[in-house]
């Protein structure tokens, strides 16, 4: 390889290890959303994403944000579905390094995860969890979402972004 072409090479090698490294990675902190075409909550859906995906965020606008899933389809979530991948963590004698995502620490904060729910199902037996199972099932379709919407002159019918 001649030294003009290695040259050429390296420089091609750091620029995309810094692209990479620049690169915000969000994940999707919600049961199950959909991936739109355009910034709008009655947009076609081109992709159905669900919770723990990881996706590459591409631009942000208007309380949505323009994500690359890792299959390459290209779309728009609302922000509040997402978080940044991962945050740093030191530990109180500052000599060992962790990572916990943020879904992970807003759970910590809140005390709520999985383990502890199925403690507390365990620990109340009596309690009844129908409804909260039902409300999990309910699926509206896009029509009826946006008479919604525009009902209560909500997202771009009227109301915030």
């Amino acid at each position: 390889m001649k030294k003009p072409a290695r040259l050429t090479f390296l420089i091609a090698a750091v620029l995309a290890v810094f692209v990479f490294l620049l690169a915000e990675t969000v994940v999707v902190k919600i049961k199950t959303t959909s991936l739109r075409r355009d910034p709008k909550f009655t947009a076609p859906i081109v992709a159905a994403i669900k919770a723990g995906d990881s996706l590459e965020k591409l631009e942000a606008r208007d309380g949505w944000v323009k994500v690359k899933t890792k299959a390459g389809v290209v779309g728009w979530l609302h922000s509040t579905a997402v978080e940044s991948k991962k945050l740093g963590l030191l530990a109180m004698d500052k000599t060992m390094k962790t990572q916990a995502s943020a879904g992970e620490v807003a759970l910590a904060a809140k005390g709520f995860n999985k383990q502890v729910e199925d403690k507390y199902r365990a620990g109340n037996a009596a309690a009844d969890f129908a409804a909260v199972d039902a409300m999990e099932k309910v699926r509206p379709t896009p029509a009826e979402v946006e008479a919604f919407m525009k009902e209560g002159k909500l997202g771009e019918f009227g109301g915030s972004r």
